[in-house]
């Protein structure tokens, strides 16, 4: 019987399995096979206590079972727990080395750490015991950029799904390879069957929401974008407070908590909402980054700017930074600029106009890496060293603007690459601001860099991916959100040599 519940659960009749796993333990309570797989069925529907319970429960029948380790595995992985994860899957793959999913899912938890040659030499394994596990050559593709093995798993979700009609993870993952291809169309239609298969598929629903606002159906986008709070492994547990979350109305004698829920650049291109926030409330509060709340004083105005980690002051309704644009109903020509909404220390700025290097022409802040604990940084960040034709231009400095770990290459510049660093003397971002603002242009990855130029209204020249984060949009090269942003996208072949050539040139043609 177990082998039915199994081939039922493949299926994706898991009530039908669960039913017959029930029918075993009645008869066998300690059978081990049939409690481990209670325990996948019960994460297959994003119940972790309870698959957790059944993985126990399985292991005390059978400790050297290598099953119920890779489902714990999967519910800390869905649940954001990665050290926790990976400790499974390698328990789960001691026991059983030759376990493909377990191989693909730990190279899942090391890219989400930043540890992309482990993740790499996980996916090959993977794929060295099932050559066509789609999972597998899609995160190995994203990883090595190789769009002909990206084309080959998408080819094998559009065979998994024709196969199993009520399959709606495989249209899933068939509308993220689509996206990282550029196939648009497909990649919406793709999302809308997995939804249609499974209403209540949260990661279908994120998914879809990205694509929309990519491709510039933000009204639709934003009201999906609202399921990233169910989402699982996103890394963004909802805020759990007493008061309603803000519907927009206006709020008369109460006070009105923003708070940050993501990146530091999401939070200061979201802080352009606070003023229109401000006027449907009487006291607004903003709670972000401890790293941010210096600077994002001069954009909150009246507010009230708290670090998170300190107290809050007691409030009447709460709302996430990040649902502002459905709360006002933003489209792509709507988005709020009445110029830039930061203002650097002018007296910050004089110091460090006189630490410029002089004779220069132009002066550039650089940026090339954002945090390598993003699921999809391997996209956006690139190695300091592929900047090294814009120091070879001559009159122009080059400073950096690196925020965090990627501040380490700077230990190791090729030979006649120079970048002036400040070091530790950049201590927040107010600091960072004051510096920015000496500057003629700023060069950046998609970090938040790129996000504090725009908002200070810096001049700034984007370094983009080919498959882009849904904010810039497909194909034109100004970006809504900051007027004074420029970019430069990838072509097809996804390599940054082509982009950094192209900022080379226009920026020789500056000098």
């Amino acid at each position: 019987m177990i082998r039915e519940a199994e081939a039922l659960r493949e299926q994706g009749a898991l009530a039908d399995a669960r039913r017959t796993c029930e029918e075993i333990l009645r008869r066998a309570p300690g059978n081990a096979a049939a409690l481990s797989l209670m325990a996948a069925l019960a994460a297959d529907e994003g119940a972790g206590a309870a698959a957790l319970d059944w993985a126990r429960k399985s292991l005390h029948a059978d400790p050297r079972s290598a099953a119920p380790h890779y489902t714990i595995g999967r519910v800390h992985q869905a649940e954001g727990r990665l050290a926790e994860a990976e400790a499974s899957y390698r328990q789960s793959l001691a026991l059983e080395a030759r376990q493909a999913r377990a191989h693909n899912n730990l190279g899942c938890v090391l890219q989400m750490q930043g540890r992309l040659d482990q993740a790499v030499e996980s996916f090959r394994r993977a794929l060295e015991l099932d050559p066509g596990l789609a999972q597998a050559q899609q995160n190995l593709a994203s990883i090595v950029i190789d769009r002909g093995a990206m084309e080959k798993a998408a080819a094998s979700y559009r065979r998994e799904a024709a196969a199993n009609p009520a399959d709606a993870e495989a249209c899933n993952y068939l509308g993220n390879a689509c996206r990282e291809l550029g196939l648009h169309s497909e990649a919406i239609e793709s999302f809308d069957e997995a939804i249609r298969r499974n209403p209540a598929y949260a990661e279908a629903h994120y998914n879809r929401s990205q694509e929309l606002l990519l491709c510039g159906d933000w009204r639709e986008g934003w009201k999906e974008h609202e399921w990233r709070w169910k989402a699982k492994g996103l890394g963004m547990p909802p805020r759990e407070f007493a008061q309603p979350e803000w519907d927009g109305s206006a709020l008369g004698t109460g006070t009105l908590l923003l708070y940050a829920e993501q990146g530091l650049g999401d939070t200061i291109q979201f802080m352009r909402y606070v003023p229109l926030a401000a006027a449907r409330c009487a006291s607004l509060v903003v709670e972000c980054q401890p790293q941010l709340a210096g600077l994002l004083r001069s954009a909150a105005g009246s507010a009230r700017t708290v670090p998170r980690g300190e107290p809050l002051p007691s409030f009447d309704a709460h709302l996430s930074l990040m649902s502002l644009p459905r709360v006002f109903d933003t489209t792509p020509d709507s988005v709020p600029w009445n110029g830039p909404y930061l203002r650097s220390d002018p007296r910050r700025a004089e110091h460090w106009k006189r630490e410029l290097v002089p004779g220069a022409r132009r002066h550039v802040g650089i940026s090339w890496a954002g945090r390598p604990q993003y699921w999809d940084d391997r996209k956006r960040s690139i190695a300091l060293a592929l900047l090294a034709p814009l120091a070879r231009l001559e009159h122009v400095a080059l400073y950096s603007l690196q925020w965090g770990e990627g501040r380490s290459q700077l230990e190791s510049l090729p030979p006649g690459m120079r970048v002036v660093d400040f070091g530790d003397r950049i201590r927040d971002f107010d600091e960072m601001a004051a510096l920015a603002g000496c500057l003629d242009l700023v060069v950046s990855v998609d970090s938040s860099a790129t996000h504090l130029a725009g908002a200070l209204g810096i001049p700034a020249w984007l370094l983009l991916a080919y498959a882009p984060d849904w904010r810039w949009l497909l194909e034109r090269e100004s970006s809504p959100w900051y007027p004074s942003v420029r970019i430069f996208r990838q072509a097809a072949d996804r390599r940054w040599e082509g982009v950094v050539q192209r900022v080379a040139t226009e920026l020789a043609a500056l000098v």
